[in-house]
């Protein structure tokens, strides 16, 4: 079965039958072309020849590699898994098979056996920068970023030219708030080659833009090049729209933001979401909590902060993490993983409820568990371990059931105010409500009807965090989220923006400066470009 055409890559181009081997090419040659054509983005030819070479030697591992390799250009992760595994099978000692596998392992999130593999690579080849880089991203990813520096260096070590090593530290450095530093590493690149859309892209990220900027122009310069495809362009859309934003040029600004979302597309079903959540307030009432009263683990461990990405989220886990004893996270996937053992985000809303009602105490118990396993991998010794997966406010009645005495930090922001950033953000596929402003007005009320709810029925600790009053009076709001928590004051949560760690959201950057408001009532800057959201989010627009 072909792995092409699908939803990747936006606007490929048509097979061409020039490109294709000839009858009876010999094998290496047809290799070769395959590999030749994929550097060139024509995937359909390139899979043609992988898979001519396969059908004469089924097991000829280089054959394998490609087309997994192929596999995670089309975002089939778990294709391409099977495909590497099957060459890594056949030739156990190649470190680039292995490198390759290891990469797949992390686009899915499976660290242990992503860092076996890259490992194993680098034993096999100490000097192979692809996966010192992939290593390094893998450290990344835990908020590992000490670790991770030291990988990307040895990569540069070995290769100072390496454009994957040097924008690789050039994002890490960015996490870690080394913002000089990563400016430097993505200067290099672009040095080198000044079209790399990565580099380009992280350095409009890693600093504010001044007027005159000279990176924009070379954005622009590589929006007209033919060769871009799609989803580079929605890469360097974004990039000019922050640079713009950043030099107070905002009706510019929001059109190339909604140029990315126009070429990115989206099939975000509402409809089908808003039932999803008339199931969940129809299904989780006051009396399903009533009639469940002693399930889950009862740790006082886990906190959790939820609501909409660009809420406040990351400056509250910074606040919380700057304290000795309770330990920030990262966003974690895990809450809704175990949820899917239950049935979570099939299409079906009914099977998730189902199985919420049939969840014994022991299972309950076991899942929260699960959990707490997760969070002492991530660190044993913290009184409070923070996770800020902002979406788990969908999942407050599982929450409920599995840890009973978690607490939830639930952060709001003006409606406009935070939809307008997450529409200037280029988030994964995942938030595909972000599509566009009345998708996304849309998603914002079904989000808030959704909380509103929760707040009513949930037998959880919530403690609200609006970010227009944290901004009003810090320390105030500082204090009142600390003693929630049920620890002791510590005077370093007030000097948040000094704490080194790593921080791998959008929020990274302002996290890193003192508390300031000049984000409060900004989406008026860009006036009736704003028109669509302000209609969709209807009557929770403030006049």
């Amino acid at each position: 079965m072909p792995l092409l055409p699908r939803r990747q890559p936006v606007g490929l181009p048509a097979m061409v039958q020039d490109f294709l081997p000839p009858a009876g090419e010999p094998v290496p040659q047809t290799l070769q072309r395959g590999i030749d054509l994929q550097r060139r983005k024509r995937f359909r030819e390139a899979e043609f020849c992988y898979q001519t070479v396969l059908r004469r030697q089924p097991k000829n591992a280089m054959a394998l590699n490609l087309m997994g390799t192929l596999a995670i250009e089309a975002q089939q992760i778990e294709t391409a898994i099977d495909f590497m595994k099957s060459a890594v099978k056949l030739e156990p000692g190649n470190a680039i098979f292995r490198n390759n596998l290891g990469n797949a392992y992390n686009l899915t999130g499976n660290i242990d056996l992503a860092r076996k593999h890259l490992r194993k690579a680098i034993e096999l080849d100490g000097r192979l920068v692809e996966a010192l880089c992939n290593l390094g991203k893998s450290y990344r990813s835990q908020l590992e970023g000490d670790i991770a520096e030291g990988f990307y260096r040895r990569a540069l070590a070995v290769d100072g030219q390496s454009l994957k090593a040097l924008v690789g530290l050039g994002d890490l450095l960015t996490d870690m708030g080394r913002q000089a530093e990563a400016v430097e590493c993505f200067g290099h690149a672009i040095a080198i080659d000044k079209a790399n859309v990565e580099a380009l892209s992280g350095l409009a990220l890693a600093r504010r833009a001044v007027k005159g900027d000279p990176t924009l122009a070379l954005v622009q310069a590589r929006l007209e090049l033919p060769m871009t495809t799609d989803r580079e362009r929605v890469y360097l859309h974004h990039a000019a729209g922050k640079i713009l934003n950043d030099q107070h040029e905002y009706r510019p600004a929001i059109h190339h933001f909604a140029r990315a979302k126009a070429i990115s597309g989206n099939d975000f079903d509402i409809a089908l979401h808003t039932r999803l959540y008339d199931s969940f307030i129809e299904t989780f009432d006051a009396a399903f909590f009533e009639a469940r009263p002693k399930f889950g683990n009862p740790s006082e461990r886990p906190v959790f902060i939820v609501g909409m990405p660009r809420s406040g989220t990351t400056l509250t886990e910074q606040i919380c993490a700057s304290h000795h004893d309770i330990h920030g996270a990262g966003e974690l996937p895990i809450i809704r993983s175990l949820a899917g053992e239950l049935g979570f985000d099939q299409l079906d809303p009914a099977i998730f409820a189902k199985a919420m009602a049939a969840l014994t105490p022991t299972k309950a118990r076991e899942l929260g568990s699960k959990y707490l396993d997760h969070l002492n991998k991530r660190n044993g010794k913290a009184a409070r371990v923070v996770d800020k997966m902002p979406h788990n406010f969908e999942l407050l009645a599982f929450i409920s059931l599995i840890l009973p005495n978690a607490r939830i930090v639930h952060c709001r922001r003006d409606p406009m105010d935070n939809c307008t950033s997450c529409f200037m953000h280029n988030f994964s596929d995942a938030h595909g409500y972000n599509a566009d402003l009345t998708k996304l007005g849309q998603y914002y009320r079904q989000y808030d009807r959704l909380m509103r709810h929760w707040a009513k029925v949930v037998p959880l600790a919530i403690h609200d965090m609006p970010y227009e009053e944290t901004v009003a009076d810090f320390e105030t709001r500082a204090r009142g989220l600390i003693e929630f928590l049920g620890v002791e004051w510590d005077d370093a949560c007030l000097r948040f923006h000094e704490t080194e760690r790593t921080v791998r959201t959008p929020s990274r950057w302002q996290v890193r400066q003192p508390i300031y408001s000049s984000s409060v009532e900004r989406w008026r800057l860009y006036g009736d470009a704003l028109d669509p959201l302000r209609v969709a989010l209807g009557p929770l627009v403030q006049p």
